[in-house]
């Protein structure tokens, strides 16, 4: 059902509303309603088409009516299917020599820390660990601080986080996620990104082998919101993770025969 209304939708964008804006000659009304059904291809995974209707139709308005920022922003999510289709290099390049340089002209500190974190997604990918928590770190973070975004600082602690899990540095990885990151959520009550982060820390204890209190943060405060605020599959993921859970804590509690 949910599949059919999201066809009728784009039908009803490109028979009806597109020719509108043809008829009277509304080229940034009609880039606007395209980059909308690119954003709905993109997300069913019709990658090729988004990415078509993005370069052929859409950024070509915004070059004609010498919108900047419009450009640097269309520019951005081209980068954004490139990335999806693994195309790492070609998405990096267009972030750093062709949106973050316009972001920089226009003094946009947070467009350009949000394509900084972009850029630091990449990298991380491609495991060029220490770039991009050096941009996390030295270029990304501080923007937030200064504009008082709780929640993007929190955001972008948690991919620090990520980082030096990924390097090893688990210690200050459940450091910053305890002392940094929850808090943060718990002010805003953001209750789902403080699930989200309390899954991340169980999973590193689990790691770590303190199965025990792993479990207990599933059972007794990841799983309560994720039934409250998650899909179905997202709550049956979670009891799954937590009975697999319970086999190991059985496991290494009886007696080696």
């Amino acid at each position: 059902q949910r599949r059919g209304q999201v066809d009728a939708a784009l039908r009803m964008r490109r028979e009806e509303v597109l020719p509108i804006f043809e008829s009277i000659g509304d080229l940034r009304s009609r880039a606007i309603a395209l980059g909308t059904i690119a954003d709905v291809l993109q997300r069913r995974g019709q990658l090729d088409e988004a990415l078509r209707i993005r370069r052929e139709e859409e950024l070509p308005v915004y070059d004609r009516l010498g919108d900047v920022r419009a450009r640097a922003i269309t520019l951005g999510r081209i980068a954004d299917v490139l990335q999806q289709r693994g195309q790492l290099d070609e998405a990096l390049r267009i972030r750093r020599e062709e949106q973050l340089p316009v972001y920089e002209r226009l003094g946009e500190a947070r467009a350009r820390a949000i394509t900084l974190g972009k850029i630091a997604d990449v990298l991380q990918r491609q495991g060029q660990l220490d770039e991009a928590l050096r941009i996390r770190r030295e270029e990304e973070l501080p923007v937030f601080d200064r504009l008082g975004d709780i929640h993007a600082r929190a955001v972008t602690l948690g991919k620090i986080a990520d980082i030096l899990q990924q390097r090893g540095q688990i210690y200050e990885a459940l450091r910053i996620r305890r002392e940094e990151q929850l808090p943060a959520f718990d002010r805003l009550g953001e209750v789902r990104e403080r699930a989200v982060t309390l899954g991340r820390i169980a999973s590193t204890l689990e790691q770590q082998g303190q199965v025990a209190e792993a479990l207990r943060i599933w059972r007794s405060e990841v799983r309560p919101t994720i039934a409250a605020t998650g899909s179905p599959s997202e709550l049956e993921t979670v009891d799954q993770h937590i009975r697999a859970l319970e086999r190991r804590a059985r496991s290494e509690a009886e007696p080696p025969s």
